[in-house]
């Protein structure tokens, strides 16, 4: 039987990875995930204030030419209700929850959230549905509709931390 190779258990090499070598690949890992960390949050940010633009921008234009055809704003209106002249006309979306936190509400006539507004959409917290208090993001709804300054022009933040969209002033 000498023309049989027979291997004893001692003479096989077992090839695996070294702890070392475990650790490297998780640390590069890792860093690859942070770099991409910023890019990916700048995005669902991107994301979010592209949603609140268009929901405002088309609860606006409703409101507005409700306005122009009966001569006057909707009646002031309660959070995370669709007034009652607009049902027919308004989105869905504006009882729902908004893509940043909170509710939306049409304010006609009354102050709104501290700013003076006569006719304003306000995006603010409602029971245990807080808006999101990340002011790089209000930052960037405003930079893609309005001055980039949320002090000023028609998009501010309420004393409430509520994004508050003046329509007229």
């Amino acid at each position: 039987m000498s023309g049989l190779s027979s291997k004893s258990p001692t003479s096989r090499h077992v090839r695996a990875f070294t702890i070392v070598e475990v650790m490297v690949v998780v640390v590069i890992i890792g860093f690859l995930a942070a770099a991409g960390l910023p890019g990916y949050r700048h995005l669902t940010m991107r994301s979010k204030a592209t949603a609140v633009e268009n929901d405002l921008r088309q609860f606006a234009t409703v409101v507005q030419t409700y306005a122009l055809q009966n001569g006057r704003w909707p009646a002031n209106g309660d959070p995370q209700t669709i007034p009652a002249d607009l049902t027919a006309a308004i989105s869905p979306n504006f009882a729902q929850k908004t893509p940043i936190g909170g509710v939306y509400k049409w304010n006609y006539d009354v102050p709104a959230d501290g700013v003076t507004a006569k006719a304003a959409i306000i995006i603010q917290t409602s029971s245990g549905n807080p808006v999101s208090d990340d002011e790089a993001l209000f930052l960037m709804i405003d930079k893609q509709m309005d001055d980039g300054v949320l002090e000023s022009g028609n998009i501010q933040v309420g004393s409430t931390n509520s994004l508050v969209f003046i329509i007229e002033k």
